[in-house]
């Protein structure tokens, strides 16, 4: 059974491996490499994590086997999606993702669980990004309360892939 802990700077190597693995797995076969490989570049490394660290208002948990395996993690920051008429106070669950060895043990759901109830502390909204067409994720989000509010286009490299921005109310507002 995994075990899900708070992740520290010290695990941004492990989140930076697991982000790139998974975001590889599901989907490299949408975009020419040289775009993946830019992405990944800047968005998938150690330093990306050092730097989310930093941020105030930020957390992140990660999935652990227990032989130490990291496989998979969430983040959770101040909200950066390019909403309209974004209320102030708004947060965003920025990044879960889950070796697809990890998937279907109910980590997703506890990941989002942790997300939001951290999300309910320190902001009035919360927002998600999500691929236009990983419906399982849009599914999975909408059981949590979140309706897309908008779209916009998301750079893998100069590859522009459709996104929706899914909003939800805080339940204490």
């Amino acid at each position: 059974m995994a075990e899900i802990r708070r992740a520290t700077i010290a695990d941004a190597p492990a989140l930076a491996r697991i982000g790139a693995s998974t975001f590889t797995d599901t989907f490299a076969h949408l975009y020419a490499p040289e775009d993946l490989e830019e992405f990944l570049k800047y968005n998938h490394c150690a330093a990306y994590y050092d730097d989310f660290f930093d941020e105030k208002d930020s957390a992140a948990w990660i999935a652990e086997t227990p032989e130490g395996e990291a496989i998979g993690y969430c983040t959770v920051a101040p909200c950066s999606l390019p909403a309209p008429d974004m209320p102030a106070n708004s947060g965003e669950l920025c990044r879960l993702y889950l070796d697809e060895k990890a998937q279907g043990q109910g980590l997703g759901k506890t990941f989002i669980e942790l997300a939001l109830d951290w999300l309910e502390t320190h902001f009035d909204y919360a927002y998600v990004g999500v691929y236009s067409e990983n419906f399982r994720a849009q599914k999975l989000y909408q059981r949590y309360g979140f309706e897309k509010v908008a779209e916009y286009h998301f750079l893998v490299g100069k590859h522009p892939d459709l996104e929706w921005i899914m909003k939800r109310r805080s339940q204490k507002a």
